[in-house]
């Protein structure tokens, strides 16, 4: 997962700095608060592990 993660676009909203990171493995885009890009990729890395979880735990129903 690790170069699989990309932040496309910075700014402010509300006060708060936030990233679009985008998981190019699957084309999805992750919008995240965060102070710096290093947390906004963790983020989004973990955002990408519950979505793929959950979509499992879906299929096996």
């Amino acid at each position: 997962m690790g170069g699989d993660f990309e932040v496309i676009e910075e700014y402010i909203q509300h006060g708060r700095r936030r990233f679009r990171v985008l998981y190019k493995k699957v084309n999805i885009v992750f919008n995240v608060a965060a102070e710096s890009v290093e947390e906004a990729l963790d983020k989004a890395r973990r955002m990408a592990e519950r979505v793929s979880a959950s979509r499992a735990l879906r299929v096996r129903t």
